[in-house]
């Protein structure tokens, strides 16, 4: 493994952290909010709830990082997307208008198959 892949695995986890404690502040505040302690306890909740968020943030990544076999796992994948050939730009624009079309020719299909059920339908119960 280089040690490049290392630095982006620890920014992968840094992230990971950062995104763990805003989506529990966030869970805190509105359980705050909806248990009432948020206008009872304004600045001691709030200073509290980004405390615990922080706490709970950190809690998860070492519980992510401790496990030696995902973290192998997590270098291996980083080494691995190191070997991707990624499409450059015209083949990426050619192949979005390939689905583009496939995707609109089968809404057309599934339209008309919808408006002739619902006709068929409307027959056979009327």
């Amino acid at each position: 493994m280089q040690k490049d892949d290392a630095t982006w695995l620890r920014t992968v986890y840094a992230v990971w952290a950062c995104l763990a404690g805003f989506v529990f502040w966030k869970m805190l505040m509105f359980v705050g909010l909806k248990a009432g302690w948020l206008e009872r306890y304004e600045a001691g909740y709030n200073v509290g709830s980004v405390v615990v968020a922080v706490l709970l943030g950190v809690l998860a990544i070492w519980l992510l990082v401790r496990d030696s076999a995902r973290h192998e796992y997590f270098q291996a994948s980083v080494s691995e997307l190191r070997k991707v050939q990624w499409p450059d730009w015209e083949h990426t624009k050619k192949l979005t208008m390939i689905v583009c079309v496939v995707v609109a020719i089968f809404s057309v299909i599934l339209t008309v198959f919808d408006m002739a059920w619902a006709k068929i339908l409307k027959l056979l119960l009327a």
